[in-house]
This record gives C-alpha cells, sequence and structure tokens, in this order.
C-alpha cells in the first residue's frame, strides 16, 4: 500500500510540475490529492506541524517580496510537508531550494544579460520532495 502512495505522490508532483511551467498555476486539486494521499497511515502530530510551520518562511518571503512567490507554492509546500511530516518537509524543502539556488546560479553565469528571475518552483521543490518521500 505504501508503495502506490509513493508512486501517487510522484505523480501528482509531476502534474503539478507541469502544469506550473507551463500556466504557472498550480490547481487547488493538486494540494487536495497530496492531502489525501497523507491520510494514509498517517502520524498526526508531524503532519499537522509539517502543515502548519514549514511554509511559514516561503508565506513571509512572499509578503516581503510580493509577486515572487504565488499561493500555490506556499500550499503545494504546506500539502507536502504534511504528507512527508515536519521533518521530512523541512528537508526536503531544503534540498528542493537548494536545487533552484545552484541552477539559477549556473543559467545566470552563462546567460547574463537573458535573466528575469522569474522561474516555476514546484519542479525543484518536487526534486527534493520526491527524494525524501522515496526515503521515508
Amino acid at each position: 500500500m505504501l508503495m502506490v502512495k509513493n508512486v501517487l505522490f510522484v505523480l501528482v508532483l509531476v502534474y503539478a510540475s507541469y502544469c506550473d511551467i507551463k500556466t504557472r498555476i498550480i490547481p487547488d486539486k493538486v494540494h487536495i490529492m497530496i492531502i489525501l494521499l497523507g491520510l494514509i497511515n498517517i502520524d498526526w502530530i508531524p503532519s499537522i506541524l509539517g502543515l502548519l510551520l514549514v511554509p511559514l518562511p516561503f508565506l513571509v518571503v512572499a509578503l516581503i517580496k510580493n509577486g515572487s512567490m504565488g499561493g500555490g507554492d506556499i500550499k503545494l509546500v504546506g500539502a507536502c510537508s504534511f504528507y512527508l511530516g515536519f521533518t521530512g518537509g523541512i528537508i526536503a524543502s531544503s534540498i528542493g531550494l537548494t536545487f533552484v539556488i545552484l541552477t539559477n546560479m549556473v543559467y545566470f553565469i552563462h546567460n547574463m544579460t537573458e535573466y528575469n528571475g522569474k522561474f516555476a518552483l514546484v519542479p525543484y521543490l518536487g526534486v527534493g520532495y520526491v527524494c525524501i518521500g522515496l526515503i521515508m
């Protein structure tokens, strides 16, 4: 059962990444599906803490740098942190954000004049969530 849960989690993240790349919008059904998957074999305390605490830094960034991050990204972080629990959510978000920084540094170095700072965040975060989701 847990193998099916993980496969569905990966498929939902791939779908969310595709939507974010194509439209810059993450459908609400993505967050709902991840939360529903998180209910399978749940450990309540880490899941609730993940849902409530891990998205807070993302929310602060969105409020400070208006337009830099959408609400869908924040909701996705919350849903995935519910799925993975607090510790898994923190580690996975850190991996995803590290991947964002490294990828954008390389892109900036190679294309200094073309960089506009806008990119889909979900594919990068998804890498971190999949890595941790498959380990846990």
